[in-house]
């Protein structure tokens, strides 16, 4: 298929990030895509250096401008820069993460090949604050299964940073809107099915940044409350019966919550081969949960594999660069304690 390359422009919405923002802008300004690319990053009222940062790391980029407005959050950011953009092709890349280089012309390529496609995303790694690897996070590539999922009331299928869409059908689906503050891309790409198909490419192109104030970690319960309400917003709205809510656990204590969610990411930076992270990680947890014993245990099991593997599998994400991504071998600590526990349960 000959392609032409159209312009795209790559916007990046930041609040409060003055330590990752420099990243995402380089990232930005080294996408190997022909055609030509703006990039502008919207500041969204920081209260620390993220204004100063971004325009530090714009200085010497003619196609990088920085724009800056009171805080309206992530909605109100997500629309401003809408309005900025002058071509049909928007990127998205949030300015806490990171993209490699091929992230554009690899993803131009899925949305030309059909002509309904309206938005294309790809596949998600996460790292840590300091961009040390965690771990894959999968996303389904056929459209068919994106848009069941969504309309299943499942998890996001969909990435907002990493992503290319059309933004005249963002327009006619009405844009971001403030219903759903928390969810503001889950309701998007509901409401973009009218308008065309969402595709996944099977390529890493989101390198997504964990810390402590990623929306991961600070709106986890209502960006979960307000998803289901959007879904059945978009069901009643093509006639589908609505879903049942089902019946929630409370939500943790904040310690527990804290636990849980430092044990999700460590489980995955173990089964992905990065020991070295986990245990940084595990360190970290302990700190907070000292009396924790499966973190002792954890630790031990990191420990044992970064000896084993000699450190991770996947190496440390550089702003601009394409990482080498790696995977656990079949001989490890990590794949041998599971085997345990598999048999300590099934002795029960």
């Amino acid at each position: 298929m000959s392609l032409r390359w159209p312009p795209i422009t790559i916007v990046i919405p930041a609040y409060n990030l003055q330590n990752y923002i420099g990243d995402a802008i380089k990232c930005a300004a080294k996408q190997d895509y022909p055609g030509v690319v703006s990039i502008i990053v919207l500041d969204d009222g920081s209260t620390d250096e993220t204004l100063a940062a971004a325009q530090l790391a714009a200085k010497n980029l003619p196609n990088v401008a920085v724009h800056t407005q009171a805080n309206q959050g992530r909605v109100g950011a997500r629309n401003r820069l809408l309005s900025f953009a002058d071509t049909e092709l928007v990127a998205w890349l949030d300015g806490d993460d990171m993209a490699p280089p091929d992230w554009l012309s690899q993803q131009y390529h899925l949305l030309a090949s059909q002509e309904d496609y309206v938005a294309v995303s790809g596949q998600g790694y996460a790292m840590t604050a300091s961009a040390m690897p965690i771990g894959p996070i999968p996303r389904p590539t056929l459209a068919e299964e994106i848009h069941q999922r969504h309309f299943d009331g499942l998890s996001n299928a969909f990435f907002q940073s990493c992503t290319l869409t059309k933004r005249s059908a963002i327009l006619a689906a009405g844009g971001y809107r403030t219903n759903y503050p928390a969810a503001e891309d889950y309701d998007l790409w509901l409401r973009l099915s009218k308008h065309g198909r969402l595709c996944n490419s099977d390529q890493c192109h989101l390198y997504y940044r964990v810390h402590a104030t990623s929306a991961n970690a600070t709106v986890g319960a209502e960006q979960r409350r307000q998803g289901f309400e959007s879904c059945n917003e978009a069901r009643s709205n093509q006639g589908i019966p609505p879903l049942q809510p089902h019946q929630e656990q409370p939500s943790p204590a904040p310690k527990k919550d804290d636990w849980n969610r430092r044990v999700y990411w460590i489980n995955i930076a173990l089964r992905s081969g990065n020991p070295w992270t986990a245990s940084r990680m595990i360190s970290e947890a302990i700190r907070r949960h000292p009396s924790s014993l499966l973190l002792w245990i954890l630790l031990v099991v990191a420990f044992a594999d970064t000896v084993l593997l000699r450190g991770n599998r996947t190496e440390v994400f550089r702003s601009g660069g394409k990482a080498k991504l790696g995977q656990l071998p079949s001989v490890s600590a990590y794949r041998l304690a599971r085997w345990l526990n598999h048999l300590r349960k099934r002795r029960r």
